[in-house]
């Protein structure tokens, strides 16, 4: 599968829609939040509100992962971290379609975004991930993440595990699946 991360389109519509409509019904709460019908009735909106590059109000780079003209996934960078995202989310946060998992979509998107991040001055990157999500773990340490600390959130929550890549030290493994156009 040849994979390229792209700035959201409108062309893309359909196949948005669908993998978002997918990654809802998996019941994740920042999916199920959602709001579908609004991004159908506007995906010109919708596309406009994720190229405005702000999310909780730290300037972001959102990119869509695109296979075979398949909207197979999202990522997106955040240029700074906040109190918030130093807990939770970190610089980079990525979801894969499900039905586009196992296929290593979200280990190529990772590999993609690091050299962006670079560009973005970032030096170091901090990823999260709950100490449970077996396949993020991989996705992390396959493009050099090395886990800086694991520490509880809440009684009732998994571990939050804490990850960092060097931008200045680590260059990403290469694929020749992959394009990258932002």
């Amino acid at each position: 599968m040849k994979l390229a991360l792209v700035r959201p389109q409108e062309r893309y519509r359909e196949s948005v829609v669908r993998g978002l409509r997918e990654l809802r019904d998996e019941g994740l709460p920042w999916h199920v939040a959602v709001d579908l019908t609004a991004i159908e009735r506007d995906f010109a909106a919708f596309v406009a509100s994720k190229l405005a590059d702000v999310k909780r109000d730290i300037p972001a780079t959102h990119l869509w992962a695109i296979a075979d003209d398949e909207f197979v996934g999202r990522l997106s960078i955040r240029h700074a971290l906040n109190d918030a995202l130093r807990i939770e989310g970190g610089h980079i946060g990525y979801d894969t379609v499900p039905s586009f998992r196992g296929r290593g979509v979200a280990t190529e998107m990772l590999r993609q975004a690091l050299p962006i991040a670079r560009t973005l001055g970032l030096t170091s990157v901090l990823l999260t991930c709950d100490d449970t999500n077996a396949r993020s773990i991989r996705v992390i340490e396959r493009n050099g993440g090395v886990l800086t600390a694991t520490k509880e959130l809440a009684p009732n929550r998994p571990l939050k595990r804490y990850y960092e890549i060097d931008l200045t030290q680590q260059e990403p493994p290469t694929s020749s699946r992959s394009t990258t156009s932002p």
